[in-house]
């Protein structure tokens, strides 16, 4: 017989009932999905196949590697710079708290409790099943352009091994665009208004030689018209990827030798490590995962010694108040944040479904979120100690040394190294770094697709290698259009619509999927089971999963939305409607399974509408604990409504063919 009893309650009655008295009618109530209380989970050699981690780090580290990544080196600290500095960094952590905290645990939580990727995961409610789905395809859109990135990379590392970086000697055809060999100052011509109004000395010479001869001080002649460029711009737009004008096919060109190699050399090294699954990849981590904090710490003190060092960490520590009340910062946060963490990507519920059932997972989520915003702390201030330094040796502001996007790792780093020596070490050490830290990114992206397919067709496990090496070639194929001349706009591209708002899109409707229809009760009600005691302080858990989470979410997407704007060529042209058609068709694209498979459940199912809607909803015979037997059921305060809506592991047990109880 088995008996029910509260995990975080007293034990209350128990109720006996028969089935046909309590629900005649009701066809969602049927004893040949639910699994006898005395029925272990059929455990068949495809499941035993799915393997986990070999012990704890590994899977630690993973988590780590997989949400600190490129984009603590160069997309926080821009973020933080653009956006108030340290009151960036303040909405950023209030929206940890709220958000992405709680969205970590509890992916943590469904999948270490059931032991299932992020397609097979939903069986605790069928009509979200399109959420994993779509997670597996946003992965598979970031695989492909997230190791375009970590192509520039590897370029840049060879690069740093000449006697001369490149980055810092103008070539005689870029002197045409003010090519200079280091950022300067940006002189306003001596005929301008407010150099004459303030009697500037400093000024550039206006190539009138009756007005220039006229000045009562020398003016600064320069050999260019217009702004100065510097040479590490003009060496990643020119030489690097060759940047063309637009995006139209006749600018697309075909793939860069240069970065079409090291692109198949980076996707070499990805299949590798990632052949054997979490059997190979856990053991590259312990480098990959750890390297980047030796670099950087090393990188922290190099730059603390530098003059000029102090101007930059106040440009980023002084926060600059006014921006808290602007709700671009807050969305620019929460941007950032789901795109470190990694959360709705599907990578968390991945690496989860790999642990072992007892693990306690709740101070694992609080360790990787806390090393998350910790490492973008250190690597916005590695950042801005070495702009500050480099400012006053040029004698300019910090902000005119500041790059927007991945320029920040790519163009104005690169001459700040290049003034450190030996620059070809640092050099060396900062882009090896950098790949390092977006190896492990890459790990989770192509893993998590590779897990959705392995778990919705168990067969496919045996093919493990295959499959990676099929996917590793198929991306390859596909990044070629990456590394053209227009290939910067269809990474760019890819990022705004397949991985954007579309994941905002998907964390809205798996929090909701899982906090409003599965329920908080049950998902505090598995992790004590799991755990042996719910996650501590509860009230502020269920407050943020019941609320904070589907509520912030949902605003975010809906302003994202609204205040949407195309992605520009430049300052002042969109993308061509063209493309812009192509990045809403991929946006469609990763989204559609949501709707899709929720009509398709609907359609399936049977009976009236309220019917079908609780049968798509309610937990399948597959939920259950992943610890080898089925977990008895937690009492709730309606036991007839638990036995009639189901639970996350509905259990009858049959005494006398007409006596159930719970």
């Amino acid at each position: 017989m088995c008996s029910s009893q509260h995990l975080d309650m007293s034990h209350t009655d128990k109720v006996s009932t028969t089935k046909e008295e309590e629900f005649p009618n009701d066809s969602t109530y049927n004893t040949s999905n639910h699994a006898a209380c005395d029925v272990r989970p059929s455990v068949n050699s495809e499941e035993v196949e799915r393997g986990e981690w070999a012990n704890k780090w590994e899977f630690i580290l993973s988590c780590i590697g997989m949400s600190v990544g490129l984009g603590n080196v160069w997309r926080f600290p821009y973020l933080a710079y653009a956006n108030g500095g340290a009151a960036f960094l303040i909405a950023y952590i209030i929206l940890q708290f709220l958000v992405g905290k709680p969205m970590y645990l509890m992916e943590l939580i469904l999948a270490q409790y059931s032991g299932k990727g992020p397609t097979a995961v939903w069986a605790m409610n069928p009509s979200g099943k399109g959420i994993g789905i779509a997670q597996g395809l946003i992965s598979l859109v970031a695989t492909v352009y997230y190791n375009v990135i970590m192509t520039y990379t590897l370029y840049y590392l060879f690069a740093s091994m000449q006697a001369t970086l490149p980055w810092t000697v103008c070539k005689e055809e870029w002197k045409q665009y003010g090519c200079v060999e280091q950022t300067t100052k940006r002189l306003k011509y001596c005929d301008n208004p407010v150099v004459i109004a303030n009697n500037f000395t400093d000024c550039r010479c206006t190539l009138n030689a009756t007005f220039d001869n006229s000045l009562s001080f020398n003016c600064t002649n320069t050999s260019y018209i217009g702004e100065p460029t510097a040479v590490a711009d003009l060496y990643f737009n020119k030489e690097v990827i060759h940047k063309a004008i637009n995006m139209y096919p006749e600018d697309l060109g075909p793939p860069l030798w240069k970065l079409a190699l090291c692109l198949l050399l980076s996707w070499i090294i990805v299949v590798i490590c990632l052949i054997k699954g979490i059997k190979s990849s856990g053991k590259v981590v312990y480098f990959t995962a750890t390297f980047p904090y030796v670099i950087l710490l090393i990188l922290l003190v190099r730059g603390a010694t530098l003059d000029g060092a102090i101007d930059g960490v106040k440009y980023f520590v002084i926060p600059k108040w006014e921006k808290l009340l602007d709700l671009k910062v807050w969305v620019a946060a929460a941007g950032q944040m789901f795109f470190s963490l990694s959360v709705s990507f599907g990578g968390i519920i991945m690496f989860g479904s790999y642990n072992k059932f007892k693990n306690q997972v709740y101070g694992d989520s609080m360790l990787i979120a806390v090393m998350d915003l910790l490492t973008s702390i250190i690597a916005s201030f590695v950042i801005f100690m070495t702009f500050g330094g480099m400012a006053k040796d040029l004698g300019v502001g910090v902000q005119d040394v500041a790059k927007a996007g991945y320029g920040l790792a790519f163009v104005a780093y690169p001459e700040a190294l290049s003034t450190l020596p030996p620059p070809q070490l640092w050099s060396i050490l900062f882009f090896f770094m950098l790949f390092t830290l977006g190896l492990d990114s890459e790990f989770s992206f192509l893993e998590t697709t590779l897990v959705c397919l392995q778990d919705e067709y168990p067969h496919l496990r045996k093919y493990k290698s295959y499959l990676c090496i099929g996917f590793g070639i198929a991306c390859y194929v596909i990044a070629l259009s990456c590394v053209t001349p227009a290939g910067d706009y269809v990474v760019r591209l890819m990022d705004n619509y397949g991985t954007d708002f579309s994941v905002l899109f998907l964390a809205f409707c798996e929090s909701v999927a899982v906090m409003w229809v599965y329920g908080i009760r049950r998902l505090i009600d598995d992790a004590t089971y799991m755990l042996g005691r719910a996650p501590r302080p509860i009230y502020y858990w269920g407050f943020c999963w019941a609320f904070c989470c589907p509520v912030i979410i949902g605003l975010l997407f809906v302003y994202r939305m609204a205040q949407y704007n195309p992605p520009m060529i430049n300052d002042n042209v969109p993308y061509p409607q063209f493309a812009q058609i192509i990045g809403w068709i991929l946006a469609t694209f990763v989204m559609c399974p949501v709707p899709l498979v929720f009509l398709y459940k609907m359609y399936q199912a049977k009976g009236s509408l309220w019917k079908r809607l609780r049968t798509i909803t309610t937990p399948t015979s597959e939920w259950g604990p992943n610890d080898g037997s089925m977990k008895q059921e937690v009492e709730m305060d309606n036991v007839a409504n638990d036995l009639k809506y189901g639970l996350d592991n509905p259990v009858l047990v049959v005494e006398n063919e007409n006596q159930t109880k719970l």
